[in-house]
């Protein structure tokens, strides 16, 4: 990773500090940072939002105990907008420690800090917060049809039960099982995989934007349909994703007749927890499955 164009935002009160990082900073023109010193967190959040992704901040945190709460409450705040290190009296302290357990990616003691420290944590940082970007993506997204995972969907489901509760709203849970879906793999991946993508892309235009889909198991898609004041509405959007469904795939492999098993709970009707409105979802689904191909059922 080259450092051309990176933004080093450093949080201090110290004037000699902010001129040493400024001549270490120069040391190396061929690998420009933009230095950026300010004195409070709000100012550092500000300087790594308008960075975006290639902001890191130093956080000056010497003669600082483990007691000051303050200091260290601050970094989880910082690090929303980017990657912060700590600049530490000693790596042993207390406050460094503390600095990494609230947040920090890495801590440098200040007498280790030169332009080719400065630079390598840094570099350091970056690649870390891109990896946790990664594995967060991976863990609330399917990687093969970008839709929220399970997981995700859970949250935004427990999301809407409070709005719901707080508005007296209604909505419903649809879970969707694809019955028949093909076996094997092709050159662009499984089958399986590549069937679900193909229906997911021809849903999504189905609903409406205040409604999220997600890939809820291998061969199931979870949908919650807010503030749909009527049973019909939500009856009609069972019947689209029934249609779309029994549509022929493109993935290659010929004819597919695909089925699906659509269950549905309503808030607050069939329940008012996230647990009881899937799990009630859940139930319908298999009643719908064992009434026959490409039916739907209320909880």
């Amino acid at each position: 990773m080259t450092l051309g164009g990176l933004t080093l935002v450093a949080l201090t009160g110290d004037a000699a500090f902010g001129q040493q990082l400024q001549r270490q900073v120069a040391e190396r023109p061929q690998e420009p940072i933009e230095l950026v010193i300010v004195a409070d967190p709000e100012k550092t959040v500000k300087a790594l939002s308008s960075a975006g992704a290639r902001g890191v901040a130093l956080y000056d945190l010497r003669g600082s105990g483990s007691s000051h709460h303050n200091l260290l409450a601050a970094i989880p705040i910082i690090s929303r907008a980017g990657p912060v290190i700590g600049l530490v009296d000693s790596e042993a302290t207390q406050i460094a420690q503390a600095a990494v357990a609230a947040g920090a990616i890495d801590v440098i003691a200040v007498g280790d800090l030169s332009a080719v420290v400065l630079r390598r944590a840094m570099r350091y940082a970056l690649a870390r917060r891109d990896s946790e970007r990664k594995l967060t993506r991976l863990r609330l997204f399917d990687p093969i049809t970008s839709l929220p995972s399970q997981i995700l969907f859970w949250e935004i489901l427990s999301l809407a039960v409070r709005r719901a509760k707080r508005n007296r709203d209604f909505f419903a849970v649809l879970l969707v099982d694809i019955e028949n879906l093909p076996d094997g793999h092709g050159e662009d991946g499984a089958y399986q995989d590549l069937a679900m993508r193909e229906l997911s892309e021809r849903i999504l235009p189905t609903l409406r934007g205040s409604d999220t889909i997600a890939r809820f198991e291998a061969q199931q898609l979870a949908i919650l349909a807010e503030s749909m004041p009527r049973v019909e509405d939500i009856q009609i959007v069972a019947e689209k994703i029934i249609e779309e469904v029994g549509r022929p795939l493109s993935i290659g492999i010929g004819p597919v007749a695909l089925n699906a098993a659509v269950g549905i709970s309503l808030y607050p009707t069939s329940a008012t927890v996230a647990e009881g409105l899937l799990s009630r979802a859940t139930d319908a689904m298999l009643q719908a499955r064992e009434r026959g191909a490409n039916m739907f059922v209320f909880a």
